[in-house]
């Protein structure tokens, strides 16, 4: 009865945020509906205006019109907000179910075969439970499947002049590698002759790395909203770890969100542990060692940066880090100390992204029901 009372619970949580997140919808359709006649009166107002007043209005015009594209994008989270909610009411319901007609079952044989028969129902029900979750577990792994990267041996790293750098600078504040900086802040401040000589602004210069890489993943934008130009799709990284980052030969874990950041922690592969870290230039040819301070200038080695964890803020999208380190995951999976499976840490994946039900879990479902309507339609 008390797992029969919890699941009446979760669902009447999960009917009250369905509702509140139709509620959200409707108020969203009426924004993206107010927005549309403002652009209309505003291109009205273009259309009549005076050949010296056209710029005016054409500025008038413009910020209608992306005030409209804002509207729609609300509108369009708002209804996958539902959708997701849908699904959280369905799985409740299902559980709800399942919990009635076990206790059903169980009061109607009470009297027949007592606490044996009692006994029988539970186990019965326990391992109905873990059969829906193997089931769960390979439907899951199914959709990710969809989604998989290929690791990267051709390398093609934006200049530091470049449009894309910039944008991933200044979303980061720093023109310096992400994980070096914090893993070594004594030795980001520090100024030696040969940075002046190399005319470096700093000892950990950054490129900026696409997570989720420029070409052939167009569809993991439109149905993962991970935008490929959006510099949160982007890490600020040490040309050769940006290059082992690609291949998959090291990952990154979130533990827990702080003060707008997340916490992660580092993965390296067991093949990449003793390589010492370089200096790339923009041809590819190592320019030197990176030295940091280990008691004394020492080499960095890959080995130094496994397990060790960093603070980034603001954070880079959770989604495509997912993805990225289920690729190096299945690269390494067959080594003596693979990479970890990200689907271990799918609830720190989460609870560090505010938009991953409303992507990752909404679409999970969504695939689902594609699947099922299409093995329904294909039965006789």
């Amino acid at each position: 009865m008390e797992r029969l009372d919890q699941a009446q619970s979760e669902l009447k949580a999960a009917q009250s945020e369905l509702k509140e997140a139709q509620s959200e919808l409707k108020a969203a359709q009426s924004e993206l509906k107010e927005a549309q006649t403002k652009l209309e009166a505003a291109q009205t107002a273009w259309l009549a205006a005076s050949d010296e007043n056209k710029g005016i209005h054409e500025s008038i015009v413009q910020s209608a019109k992306d005030n409209v594209q804002s509207a729609k994008d609300n509108v369009q989270s708002a209804k996958d907000n539902v959708q997701s909610a849908e699904r959280n009411v369905q799985s409740a319901e299902r559980m709800r179910d399942v919990f009635l007609n076990a206790v059903a079952e169980m009061q109607g044989t009470m009297s027949q075969s007592g606490v044996g028969r009692i006994v029988e129902m539970l186990q019965r029900l326990e391992s109905n439970q873990e059969r829906l979750a193997k089931n769960d577990a390979l439907l899951f792994e199914a959709f990710l499947e969809h989604y998989s990267l290929t690791p990267v041996s051709h390398y093609s790293s934006t200049t530091v002049h470049g449009q894309w750098h910039q944008q991933s600078m200044e979303y980061y504040g720093t023109t310096s590698c992400l994980v070096l900086q914090s893993l070594f802040p004594k030795d980001v401040r520090a100024k030696p002759q040969w940075l002046w000589e190399w005319q470096w602004d700093s000892v950990f210069p950054a490129v900026a790395e696409h997570i989720i890489p420029k070409k052939g993943y167009n569809f993991i934008q439109n149905e993962l909203s991970v935008r490929i130009d959006d510099p949160r799709n982007s890490l600020l990284l040490l040309r050769h770890l940006e290059h082992t980052f690609q291949d998959g030969d090291w990952s990154l874990i979130p533990l827990s969100k702080q003060d707008g950041g997340v916490w992660f922690r580092i993965y390296v592969s067991q093949d990449l542990m003793r390589e010492t870290v370089n200096y790339i230039d923009n041809n590819g040819r190592q320019e030197g060692v990176v030295l940091v301070k280990k008691h004394g200038l020492q080499p960095l080695t890959f080995g130094d940066l496994h397990l060790q964890e960093l603070l980034i803020r603001p954070p880079p999208f959770l989604r495509a880090l997912f993805l990225k380190a289920r690729m190096a995951w299945k690269k390494h999976k067959e080594d003596d100390e693979p990479l970890p499976n990200p689907v271990d840490s799918t609830r720190a994946f989460a609870d560090s992204c505010e938009t991953w039900n409303n992507f990752m879990v909404a679409k999970f479902f969504s695939s689902i029901e594609q699947q099922n309507t299409a093995s329904g339609a294909q039965s006789p």
